[in-house]
């Protein structure tokens, strides 16, 4: 699925970034996880220090196998 999304101006952080996606694709933000370039992003993630902008690409991923790695990668 791919999803066009403008960010809003209050949209700053990847958690907030989640929540505006959240709304669009119907599912709880705490599912989502999102990724850029080669690594998944943390919740309290800037998007301007990642090199986030309007124009730019990221991957939304939800998965039950995403989570263990997730929480795989953790350890």
């Amino acid at each position: 699925m791919t999803v066009e999304v403008d960010l809003k101006q209050e949209t700053r952080t990847v958690f907030q970034l989640k929540q505006q996606l959240s709304d669009i694709i119907n599912l709880t933000s705490d599912r989502l996880y999102i990724g850029f370039e080669t690594s998944l992003l943390d919740d309290n993630d800037y998007l301007i220090q990642k090199g986030i902008s309007d124009c730019d690409t990221v991957h939304v991923i939800t998965s039950q196998l995403t989570e263990k790695i997730c929480y795989r990668n953790k350890k």
